[in-house]
């Protein structure tokens, strides 16, 4: 008799100020929609979160995106953006957020593999408590911004570049 194999449970979790600041200097689009549909190949996809710094008053354009990729089914998770009394934007504690929403879904075990797009070395924590719940996780980021610290944690069969799968999901 055929064994069928069950496709894993994967959430991916987006740190979109990371990806955004990378494309942008690649002076690049992506079409989500391709990411979305490439990472989900052989898993059952629960959830693509997407973590977003939202100024108070949001622009037409931005606010077009946003419904666009709500209606495709993209989880949105707004942060504030505050500006500095020097004109600079910053989002805070978007990283927070996303490591309580990573943790929290893996102890309610709500996935078994974690897709995190980010190479910040904030999410070592996240990838050591991951290991510990005995949860997959694969992080994938740009080659030039991912943390040697967070390659060593996560081990580097699971770490993977964004600059490899460029053609397949720019626009």
């Amino acid at each position: 008799m055929e064994q069928i194999l069950e496709k894993k449970r994967m959430i991916i979790f987006c740190d979109h100020a990371n990806l955004f600041h990378n494309i942008e200097q690649l002076k690049i689009r992506i079409n989500y929609l391709k990411l979305k549909e490439l990472f989900a190949q052989n898993h059952h996809l629960v959830g693509f979160i997407i973590y977003m710094g939202i100024p108070d008053k949001i622009l037409p354009k931005k606010l077009k995106f946003l419904n666009f990729l709500r209606a495709q089914g993209f989880i949105i998770q707004p942060k504030r953006v505050i500006i500095s009394p020097t004109g600079i934007k910053k989002q805070k504690g978007v990283d927070i957020f996303i490591y309580k929403d990573i943790v929290e879904l893996a102890e309610e075990d709500s996935y078994d593999k974690a897709v995190l797009i980010s190479g910040d070395s904030d999410f070592l924590d996240v990838v050591k408590k991951l290991k510990e719940l005995k949860k997959e996780i694969e992080i994938w980021s740009f080659k030039r911004s991912t943390s040697r610290a967070l390659i060593e944690e996560a081990g580097q069969e699971n770490v993977h570049y964004m600059d490899t799968i460029l053609d397949e999901i720019r626009y």
